[in-house]
């Protein structure tokens, strides 16, 4: 058993795709603010009933605003949307970008 191998994997979270996509997913967001902006506003509604979904609302946002946004992103904005207001809520499964937020998860 060779532990040196065992140091080069990057913990779950913390890897560089997970930063990059974090990365790619803020600065759509910041171009993107008035669609953003209407994300987390649906995510704070969907909050006071329970729980948000961040891929129903990603689905949401595409119809309403004819805009492209990647699947992946649907994990970075919903940590974002946290971020920013911590009333919102949704349901996290683990993901590749939590290393990369300030939110608590």
């Amino acid at each position: 058993m060779n532990p040196s191998n065992q140091m080069q994997l990057p913990l779950p979270g913390c890897g560089d795709d997970g930063m990059e996509l974090m990365r790619e997913a803020r600065a759509w967001a910041a171009v993107n603010y008035d669609e953003f902006a209407w994300f987390k506003r649906q995510a704070l509604d969907d909050s006071r009933a329970g729980y948000a979904s961040a891929n129903c609302l990603l689905q949401m946002m595409r119809r309403k605003f004819r805009v492209k946004v990647p699947n992946a992103y649907a994990a970075c904005l919903a940590r974002i949307a946290k971020e920013q207001d911590d009333r919102i809520r949704f349901r996290h499964q683990r993901s590749k970008v939590d290393g990369f937020t300030t939110a608590v998860l």
